[in-house]
């Protein structure tokens, strides 16, 4: 009995013993630090590598939807304002919408201005200017989509001028601003040391001037279901059957011719004393402008817009002068000063201006040809002058379509 006692209490023995040393094998044996750190650093990276890819084909998905939605949003008002609310019969838009030009410009003017009055002495005098300065001409290159676009161009003319022009055409509008300014020497300048005489100076008639233009005329049209002004002006549409419109405008200018340069000196004693003119002029009007269209591609369009110049204001300015001489007894004039004396203001009657337009558009294939005359002609009458001017520009592209 006893020894079956002692021999099942050694037996649990052993087996508890041993199922000790069991559990103490099974336990894992801790990898080092390093090792540990390594992996989670590799995990990281490849969480951020899909992070970052993941963002990055997000940003990349937004972008293109934005341009897309910006570009064809603009793309689409570009093509539509031409010829929204317009007969498709009538008006359509080109098939190719890029453009690049060159462009050739002229432009010129005359400007006449007559006065009378009677001096101190009650005598009547009187004196009639006559301006004619040289053409200006200019070359660029334009580039655009649907007519709106920006060009360059290169002033080549015999004077000191500057030249600026906007034509905008809708179906609804019409807008044109022209801003010219220009200046030319007289002749003979600096005729005292080149050895030419006073009476040489007063002799000649071609003058020293500064000449500044500025001229705006709007157009509202009536028909535009059937005719597009853009056809034949900014290229953006184009017309199908020939169709016209009535018009009402507004037209604004101002004109300034001074030419009280030293040089002057005859045309100032002539002129009593004037040596400056401004102008300004309001108009209002109503015309008629008609597309033709001879045959496909090709469109003429003739505008003429006779305007009410209601409101009409001109500023003369007088000049002084003093004369320095080469002798003691004062014989022989070596040089002259011009200095500022007086205005006087004067605001003109009623009168009737004439403004006309006329363009031709043709298209063939992928090439483009237009040519466009502008023309003004505009009078102002007051108490005692009479001031008149007569502008015209032409301008001409040769394109290609994209």
């Amino acid at each position: 009995m006893k020894t079956t006692v002692l021999f099942l209490t050694l037996s649990f023995s052993c087996s508890v013993f041993a199922a000790g040393i069991g559990d103490v094998d099974s336990i894992p044996v801790s990898e080092p630090k390093e090792s540990k750190l390594k992996h989670d650093e590799e995990v990281l990276k490849k969480d951020k590598y899909k992070f970052e890819k993941k963002t990055k084909a997000l940003a990349q998905k937004t972008y293109y939807t934005t341009k897309d939605f910006v570009t064809g949003k603009l793309k689409n008002y570009l093509d539509s304002s031409g010829i929204k609310g317009a007969d498709p019969t009538y008006v359509a838009l080109p098939k190719r919408k890029w453009r690049v030009s060159l462009v050739a410009d002229m432009d010129d003017m005359a400007v006449d201005v007559e006065s009378k009055a009677r001096d101190d002495n009650n005598n009547i005098w009187g004196f009639d200017l006559r301006v004619r300065p040289p053409m200006s001409a200019s070359s660029g290159i334009w580039v655009g989509y649907m007519g709106y676009g920006f060009g360059v161009s290169y002033l080549k003319t015999g004077q000191n001028s500057t030249n600026l022009a906007m034509n905008l055409a809708s179906p609804n509008y019409g807008l044109n601003i022209r801003w010219i300014r220009s200046t030319t020497d007289h002749d003979l300048k600096g005729w005292a040391g080149k050895g030419i005489s006073y009476e040489q100076l007063v002799a000649s008639n071609k003058y020293a001037y500064k000449i500044e233009s500025f001229v705006f005329d709007g157009y509202w049209i009536f028909n535009k279901k059937k005719f597009s002004l853009s056809a034949a002006y900014d290229l953006s549409t184009v017309q199908l059957r020939s169709a016209g419109s009535f018009i009402a405008g507004l037209m604004f200018n101002y004109q300034k011719c001074d030419y009280s340069s030293p040089d002057n000196i005859g045309l100032l004693i002539n002129a009593n004393h004037i040596g400056k003119v401004k102008m300004n002029q309001l108009s209002a009007g109503g015309g008629y402008t008609y597309n033709w269209v001879p045959s496909q591609g090709f469109v003429i369009n003739m505008t003429v817009m006779p305007v009410l110049t209601f409101f009409s204001s001109s500023k003369l300015y007088k000049y002084n002068w003093d004369f320095q001489y080469r002798d003691a007894a004062r014989t022989e004039v070596s040089g002259i000063t011009v200095t500022p004396s007086d205005t006087h203001d004067e605001h003109g009657k009623v009168a009737l201006n004439v403004n006309a337009r006329l363009a031709a558009a043709y298209r063939y294939k992928i090439w483009v040809f237009s040519v466009f005359a502008q023309a003004h002609y505009l009078r102002s009458y007051f108490e005692d002058t009479s001031f008149k001017v007569f502008q015209w520009n032409m301008k001409g592209t040769v394109g290609i379509t994209l």
